[in-house]
């Protein structure tokens, strides 16, 4: 290896280890840019985005949430961002998604992807109206707009979920809660990755969202 190319490899490491830098707001959260913003785009190739979108809608399945006003908690405690729902209509729930995590990817990382908090909101949304829902987003000037639509004519045609997750609020006293017996649960079966992921001929977008 001569040193021209040991140069070119060099400014290539450099290159992504300040963009980590720029996209984070705290040191603890470099090792989950790190995968979020290099590893997995570099993985997944063009692919990354319906990828993406899939993983958010299983993540939601695993961690069903109780009521659509968690989703805020929710995002905050994983450092998904700031999210706040700016609209609401019978069929649309149109959430902004911003703060300063948001912000920094945007600035670092030309493609920064949110599909994965598109497609949870989307799969928590028809979770807890029990109507078919797809999200799309609409990347703004350090901000994403993420748009929930919804189907109330079609329900889901696999509508169970496990037991809502008890969202933990940090700072609350919960010594006594801890000493609390708790009911046990059956031991559940976990489908084996392979079964979950989508045919590359599978779509994820409604005729609402096509163009």
């Amino acid at each position: 290896m001569n040193g021209k190319t040991n140069e070119v490899i060099g400014l290539m490491a450099k290159n992504y280890y300040d963009s980590l830098l720029h996209a984070v707001t705290q040191p603890e959260t470099l090792g989950y840019e790190l995968l979020r913003d290099i590893l997995l785009p570099d993985l997944l190739g063009q692919e990354a985005p319906g990828i993406l979108y899939w993983a958010g809608k299983d993540l939601a399945r695993r961690l069903p949430l109780q009521k659509l006003a968690d989703l805020p908690t929710f995002f905050e405690q994983f450092n998904f961002g700031h999210l706040t729902l700016s609209q609401q209509t019978k069929n649309r729930y149109i959430y902004r998604l911003a703060g300063g995590q948001v912000k920094q990817r945007q600035k670092a990382f030309a493609q920064a992807d949110f599909q994965l908090e598109a497609g949870f909101l989307a799969q928590q949304t028809q979770q807890i109206t029990q109507a078919v829902a797809e999200g799309q987003l609409q990347p703004e000037r350090d901000a994403i707009t993420i748009i929930i639509q919804t189907d109330q004519t079609d329900r889901p045609a696999d509508s169970s979920t496990g037991q809502p997750i008890q969202l933990h609020h940090f700072g609350e006293a919960t010594r006594s809660q801890s000493k609390a017996p708790t009911a046990k649960t059956p031991k559940k079966t976990s489908t084996p990755v392979s079964e979950l992921m989508p045919k590359r001929t599978e779509r994820h977008r409604r005729s609402w969202f096509r163009r």
